[in-house]
């Protein structure tokens, strides 16, 4: 966004990013996404990835002929048990062609909470950093899914997360990044006249009413949508950081952002 080297980027890579229209993984996307942050490592000093598809991975591995709307809690934990290993696999050998290791980290809210399980993980962050190593951050959904949130009435609602936009949100907040990259299947934010044509907002200075009150509902193949975007881009927005909303199936859609090119919605 700017041609000053940034400190950290955290980039976030939504479920319908990843998937085909059938709702399998698509290798192609994820090494793409691979390719730009390789490419532009010299922009930032240090990025974030947080990435959704692990039940994707899981449901393709287990010849599952069905989207994860359709399955129940504990058949989505052992997808995500499943397909996790699968999805970092895929990170960990397109990013090692580049020189680059990365390192899986999988969060609950607890772990956000809790003052000290917090410190240590941003010592570990702060770690890999040094080293050059990219950490890669998924919701531990074996353990922690959103129908289980009311289970701990002791999580704080600042560091509630049921899914990954929200997440990629709070790590963003919580260290302080210069920008939030939130990659979907759309351009950005659209407003619709009444005859239903689509406008890209470009940019969004405040996140009103009228706005809130425009967005879909979230898509079959994840748990997110423009509303837990928007949720997100809140979040980061009160500790400082830039949004920027995109279309992460389209071609170089990271390498443009990070050379500032105008591309998505921006949130101030």
């Amino acid at each position: 966004m700017s041609k000053k080297q940034l400190d950290t980027v955290v980039i976030k890579i939504g479920t319908s990013v990843v998937t085909d229209e059938n709702g399998k993984i698509n290798t192609k996307v994820i090494h793409s996404i691979v390719e730009q942050i390789a490419k532009n490592r010299e922009k930032a000093k240090n990025f974030v990835i947080v990435t959704s598809g692990a039940i994707a991975c899981g449901i393709s591995k287990l010849k599952l002929n069905v989207t994860p709307d359709k399955l129940s809690l504990n058949y989505k934990q052992m997808c995500a048990a499943v397909g996790q290993p699968i999805l970092m696999n895929y990170y960990s050998r397109y990013f090692e062609r580049h020189g680059i290791l990365v390192a899986q980290v999988l969060l609950t809210e607890e772990d956000l909470a809790n003052k000290y399980r917090y410190e240590n993980l941003w010592k570990t962050l702060k770690t890999f950093f040094s080293r050059g190593i990219i950490p890669i951050l998924n919701e531990n959904d074996t353990l922690s899914v959103k129908e289980l949130v009311p289970v701990n009435p002791y999580v704080p609602e600042e560091v509630r997360f049921g899914d990954n936009d929200r997440l990629s949100a709070i790590i963003a907040s919580k260290i302080r990044a210069d920008l939030l990259i939130i990659l979907t299947n759309v351009d950005g934010f659209m407003t619709f006249n009444k005859n239903g044509k689509a406008t890209l907002v470009k940019e969004i200075k405040k996140i009103n009413n009228k706005i809130k009150s425009s967005i879909g509902s979230g898509s079959k193949f994840g748990r997110g949508g423009m509303k837990t975007k928007l949720e997100a881009a809140i979040i980061a927005k009160r500790a400082g950081v830039k949004v920027v909303i995109a279309n992460g199936k389209k071609r170089n859609t990271i390498s443009k952002v990070l050379l500032g090119e105008r591309v998505g919605t921006i949130i101030h």
